[in-house]
């Protein structure tokens, strides 16, 4: 079971085809994909399903995306989740400071995706016990 909790990602975002992008870029891993609109109760969904990396898609500040990226890197059992938010917008800065874990410009590529994946990954596991 514990197994089954590690291979999950979920896609979060409002653009059908950013979302579709993604799927495509999880189903090509080897992870399994939670997707999530921006409308849905993320919070409830990221504690029930644990997943290991939470891709975020934000578009101009202030809006409901970067809300949501301060309600889950707030709550205690959801803010242990990497967050990858990504954007079209050049909002890095602002990303990082309100708890993302990386940040990804739009359009992104599948090679850029995997090695972000690789990466927060890598840091997440870091140190822990097998």
């Amino acid at each position: 079971m514990d197994q089954i909790l590690k291979n999950r990602i979920m896609i979060v975002g409002e653009n059908s085809h950013f979302l579709y992008l993604m799927q495509r870029y999880v189903r090509r891993s080897a992870y399994k994909i939670i997707a999530g609109n921006l409308g849905d109760d993320l919070l409830a969904l990221a504690r029930c399903e644990k997943p290991v990396v939470i891709v975020l898609a934000v578009d101009v500040p202030e809006t409901i995306g970067w809300r949501i990226l301060r309600e889950l890197k707030t709550d205690p059992e959801a803010g242990r989740i990497p967050i990858i938010v990504c954007s079209w917008l050049d909002e890095e800065n602002l990303a990082l400071a309100e708890g993302a874990d990386m940040y990804m410009r739009m359009p992104i590529l599948y090679a850029d995706f995997q090695a972000a994946l690789e990466s927060i990954l890598t840091k997440k596991y870091v140190g822990k016990n097998p």
